[in-house]
């Protein structure tokens, strides 16, 4: 039942994604800067997630020594790298190294498929007792495989005139059409061994490399065909890969970690729970002068004297240590005064001198006339208490950094991207591609800045969306170039708190809208103001409200079926990853009204 139940979702996924590229393979066809645009925009976020997998599993190797995640990791990484050669050799992209045409761009992008293919499978038999050399140096066999697939692919672009052609008049060749075969089929024969593990420790994880397995060899079958499609089915396939490694590298091991550390708290607890109900906490009775009247074997073994060395002694000034003597005894008289006194944490003396941690209560001691004529004092060893308590908070502690590393690093990766496609940009004299490159850079800074909130936030799973959202509009306004006081903004967020699942979709169509507002709702250098609101409006739903006095949204304009790139993608990311309801409302300029449920 279960298998079915996969195969039903992953086809569902695969018939989505490829109506949503096929329908926007026909819209791409009618322009030129459509067809650039869409074909730079498929290709970044394969990239991005690949490199992703890469930083992900590189930098929790260290704690972890999982060897099958460094070497996944390791696989996108060389995949990245010769996917980004494949973009930099597109002929409307500057020269990379050599003259940049259709035929060596395809060369890299069949090169990266055949690495992919070759990899995935080396994958299923990659364990801790295979490729010692991976897991003992793991920082050599990286360097050496990105220099020798760096080498490889530069010879590849030198002498392309020797590798067949994959494409003539836009359709396929023969030999395109058997590497995609091949290389699908090694693909699916890998999720096949990967079915073999089902049984074993952490099955969601390999049923997420199975779905991106199953999802990556479809898209190249699509590929022979149509690339768009091909292009959004390879992304989504890649997002399986790095969610199931990202559950593997962090996920798993902080939830281990996190019940370990609970298991631990609780058999501590439940040890001194047992034993105070066995009386093997030390019970001390004392008359008014503090004179020792009863003492157990408890006490003798946790003070060190005897009851025949301690019986009329007086035990508490006895045991008292002088730094503390004065808040210890204030509490005695609190306690022959009449109150319970209970639970109170202090130090006392062994008969050897040695210290105790011990946790106190006691309660006065009555005759029938009500009359205070002793005290009755439970002292409960809480030495090793108290250093696991430190044991786990330290490594809670330690964990927690791991977790704002990763998300630090993961913001650091999107952000050495963003500074490529920047440093790309500058070789491009005309405006359309550049504002593709802005674009796409804004997108990217947009997702980094979330990663960067949670690893500055006190609560890991969430951030402070106010401060998220008015940083975002400050980096807009300035990419924009938009001069002071002719635009104004105005920001009115919730004091609310948001998850990265909610956050990342919410940052993208604030993003693409007030993009929108800022290129094209005042134009000849009008003035106007834009704003932004967030607002929970009961029931865990929340409003969001993007708006501008501007010269308004086009009457004839369907803003759901426009052929802007960025509305479609708000519209997708507004009913597909929020499930929420979008609509447009264009008096005195354009308003849009976003309603969503916190995505979990």
């Amino acid at each position: 039942m279960a298998r079915t139940n996969h195969v039903s979702v992953i086809l569902i996924i695969c018939i989505i994604v490829f109506l949503i590229g096929y329908a926007l393979e026909s819209i791409r066809v009618g322009s030129a800067q459509l067809r650039d645009y869409f074909q730079i925009s498929t290709e970044l976020l394969p990239l991005v997630l690949s490199f992703s997998i890469f930083v992900v599993t590189w930098f929790v190797f260290q704690r972890n020594r999982d060897t099958h995640s460094l070497f996944m990791g390791l696989t996108f990484c060389l995949i990245g790298i010769v996917e980004l050669y494949h973009i930099l050799s597109y002929p409307f992209m500057p020269d990379f190294i050599t003259a940049n045409s259709s035929h060596k761009s395809e060369i890299y992008w069949a090169e990266a498929r055949i690495i992919s293919a070759f990899l995935f499978l080396a994958s299923v038999y990659v364990n801790d007792k295979t490729f010692p050399l991976l897991r003992d140096k793991p920082l050599l066999v990286a360097s050496v495989s990105v220099g020798i697939i760096s080498f490889v692919s530069l010879m590849t672009g030198t002498f392309q005139e020797y590798f067949p052609l994959l494409t003539v008049n836009g359709s396929p060749t023969k030999e395109k059409m058997v590497m995609l075969i091949v290389t699908a089929l090694m693909i699916l024969y890998s999720s096949y061994r990967y079915t073999l593990k089902m049984g074993e420790k952490g099955q969601i994880i390999i049923v997420c490399l199975i779905y991106g397995f199953v999802i990556t060899a479809f898209s190249d079958f699509v590929y022979i065909f149509l690339d768009y499609p091909g292009a959004l089915l390879k992304a989504s396939g890649y997002y399986f890969f790095y969610m199931g490694l990202f559950k593997k590298s962090v996920d798993l091991p902080y939830n281990t970690m996190r019940e370990e550390g609970e298991k631990r708290v609780f058999e501590v607890q439940e040890r001194y729970r047992n034993l105070f109900d066995s009386a093997n906490d030390a019970i001390i009775i004392t008359d008014l002068e503090s004179r020792v009247t009863s003492w157990n074997k408890s006490a003798e073994r946790i003070f060190g004297w005897t009851e025949k060395e301690i019986i009329g002694a007086k035990f508490l000034p006895l045991a008292l240590d002088s730094k503390l003597q004065s808040d210890n005894e204030q509490i005695i008289r609190n306690a022959i005064s009449g109150g319970v006194v209970s639970g109170i944490e202090t130090v006392l003396l062994r008969k050897d001198g040695s210290s105790i941690d011990v946790s106190m209560t006691f309660s006065p001691l009555r005759d029938e006339k009500q009359n205070v004529v002793g005290l009755s004092g439970i002292f409960r060893d809480i030495s090793e208490r108290k250093r696991a308590h430190e044991q786990i908070e330290n490594s809670l502690k330690e964990k927690e950094v791991m977790l704002r590393e990763i998300h630090h690093r993961v913001k650091n990766n999107m952000q050495i991207i963003s500074s490529l496609l920047r440093l790309q940009s500058g070789y491009i004299t005309e405006k359309k591609y550049k504002d593709m490159f802005l674009e796409s850079q804004n997108r990217i800074v947009t997702m980094a800045l979330v990663h960067e909130k949670i690893y500055q936030s006190k609560d890991l799973a969430k951030i402070e969306v106010g401060g998220y959202i008015k940083e975002l509009a400050y980096g807009l306004f300035s990419s924009y170039d938009i001069i002071t006081g002719k635009i104004t903004s105005k920001i009115d967020v919730e004091n609310v708190s948001l998850g990265i699942n909610s956050a990342i979709p919410c940052g993208l169509i604030i993003n693409e809208l007030l993009s929108n507002s800022l290129k094209y709702a005042f134009p000849n250098g009008k003035s106007g103001e834009v704003s932004i609101s967030l607002h929970s409006i009961g029931d865990g739903y929340f409003e969001l409200i993007v708006a501008d006095n501007g010269i308004g949204f086009p009457e004839d304009i369907d803003f759901k079926n426009t052929e802007s790139w960025g509305m479609r993608m708000v519209t997708i990311l507004v009913e597909n990853q929020l499930h929420g309801e979008i609509s447009l409302i264009r008096d005195r300029g354009t308003q849009f009204h976003i309603k969503f449920k916190e995505v979990k």
